[in-house]
């Protein structure tokens, strides 16, 4: 990687991680208030009409923006045209929502869910307007504007929804805060823009895009039904009830694993796709990438493992006791998944992007499989399967990365055994303390505090003790860039290969 290209990326990663954690942060807190607010039936009928409308709208995306940063070179008649490729499909998605809502809330048994598809269903033409945009500020790596809009967006959305939650406005008022999210983050796109409209189209020269982006789209869904699907089960079949302690339990999962690989993966496409033809960096980076990555972000899924039970009450309150098992359950799976983050991006970077599109038909099949022989045994049958099914692909993934990256695994378990050994300590040793500490009456937040001081001070100590060296290196990074990824990690991979 040259010396411009590297300044780019480390530049790139510090505004991708501001935008990436503060909006993360600040959703995760909003959520934590509507929790201890909306009742378990409000909070599943918004999520299931989330489920429906983030399906549309990746429809409406149709792979096109990936394909704009990943081509050499695109002219602005290319844009105008891609432009208006999706904003007519988000206005055909919106036309198939407005009609179809009905027969979708008759589907899920839930006549109150059609008005809220309807009316959420708005701010999909709202974003689609911004994926151009947002496409051509990632090929030139210009996240600060991007960080500066979505946080603005978010941060309006977020005062909005709060203080139409104490209003007694109930779910509509997510529904609200989502259409006032999108309009902000629209007109800051537009105000100071990448490119500008004009008339002037090329939808022949859209068509190699298309061809990119289509392989993606295919991929986008095969990974949303892999990983969505469950919650359309559990609504349809448990209730939105059951669907709310799922989305409780997920959220900090969901919220963690979003602004890790968010933190570098809009970057990293870009950064590895430049690096396409030089496959020893490309391996290197691999390697650097995955040692920071099990450092820092595994311990952290290891640590929510261990420590769920008093974690789910104090950040959501006690009512949602029955979180727990789901937020133990998905850091267990997040550990693993964060990992094999790094073995997908470099498939579609080369122009391979039906690696990832194969592995994800695999991987569909065994969580559909899984889920209906779970059926309606429950809550924790269904999560339990769900977490079996995605795990057994990690082998998978591996021998894939091997293959046809060149990535040795005799390397790579020798760089993570230390830090894989030490997240093991770190959960034995959160878990016996707050064990020790139940029976003494203490609040949550003492136990969560006492589990997660021991965890930390015994993964540090083993990591001093076996790889002085990793933690040495890991520390310099922390202090010498705000992006602690950005020396080491210049690229990485999006959750499509998990």
């Amino acid at each position: 990687m040259n010396d411009s290209l590297q300044s780019k990326v480390k530049h790139g990663l510090q505004w991708s991680a501001i935008q990436s954690w503060s909006l993360r942060l600040t959703s995760l807190l909003v959520f934590m208030v509507l929790a201890r607010t909306l009742t378990p039936e409000q909070i599943g009928l918004y999520a299931t009409a989330m489920v429906v409308l983030g399906f549309l709208g990746m429809l409406a995306e149709q792979g096109l923006s990936e394909a704009v940063v990943q081509r050499a070179q695109v002219t602005s008649a290319q844009m105008n045209a891609v432009f208006w490729l999706n904003m007519s499909a988000s206005l055909l998605m919106l036309l198939i929502v407005w009609l179809a809502a009905p027969r979708i809330a008759s589907f899920f048994n839930l006549p109150q869910l059609a008005p809220i598809l309807q009316a959420a269903s708005l701010a999909m033409p709202l974003s689609a307007a911004t994926f151009g945009q947002m496409a051509m500020r990632r090929r030139t790596f210009s996240y600060r504007w991007i960080a500066a809009a979505t946080v603005a967006g978010n941060l309006a959305g977020s005062a909005v929804v709060l203080a139409l939650v104490f209003a007694g406005f109930g779910v509509w008022s997510l529904v609200i805060q989502a259409l006032v999210s999108a309009a902000i983050v629209t007109g800051l796109m537009w105000f100071r823009p990448a490119w500008r409209l004009s008339r002037r189209t090329d939808f022949r020269g859209v068509v190699p895009l298309m061809a990119y982006g289509s392989s993606r789209l295919c991929t986008y869904v095969l990974h949303f039904a892999d990983t969505r699907y469950i919650e359309i089960f559990l609504a349809s079949t448990l209730g939105p009830a059951a669907l709310a302690t799922y989305t409780v339990g997920l959220k900090l999962h969901q919220a963690l694993m979003q602004m890790f690989s968010s933190t570098i993966l809009d970057v990293a496409h870009n950064g590895f796709s430049r690096l396409a033809t030089d496959r020893p960096g490309l391996v290197g980076a691999y390697y650097k990438s995955v040692t920071i990555t099990a450092t820092l972000a595994v311990p952290i899924f290891c640590i929510i493992a261990a420590v769920a039970p008093s974690l789910t009450i104090v950040l959501f309150g006690a009512q949602w006791t029955g979180s727990a098992e789901v937020m133990r359950w998905m850091a267990v799976l997040g550990a693993v998944q964060v990992l094999q983050f790094y073995n997908g991006t470099a498939f579609n970077a080369i122009g391979r992007p039906l690696i990832g599109l194969q592995f994800m038909i695999v991987k569909v099949i065994l969580t559909f499989a899984a889920l209906a022989w779970a059926g309606d045994g429950g809550m924790s049958v269904l999560l339990h399967a769900y977490i079996v099914a995605q795990l057994a692909t990690t082998p998978l993934s591996y021998y894939l990365v091997r293959r046809m990256i060149g990535v040795s695994l005799t390397e790579l378990a020798r760089r993570l055994w230390p830090m894989l050994c030490g997240c093991l300590l770190l959960a034995a040793a959160a878990v016996a303390t707050q064990t020790a500490l139940a029976g003494r009456g203490l609040p949550p937040i003492v136990l969560l505090v006492a589990g997660a001081t021991a965890g930390v001070l015994v993964y540090l100590g083993f990591l001093y003790l076996v790889a002085h060296h990793v933690l040495r290196d890991t520390l310099k990074l922390i202090q010498a860039r705000p992006a602690a990824v950005a020396a080491s990690a210049p690229l990485a991979v999006e959750p499509m290969t998990k």
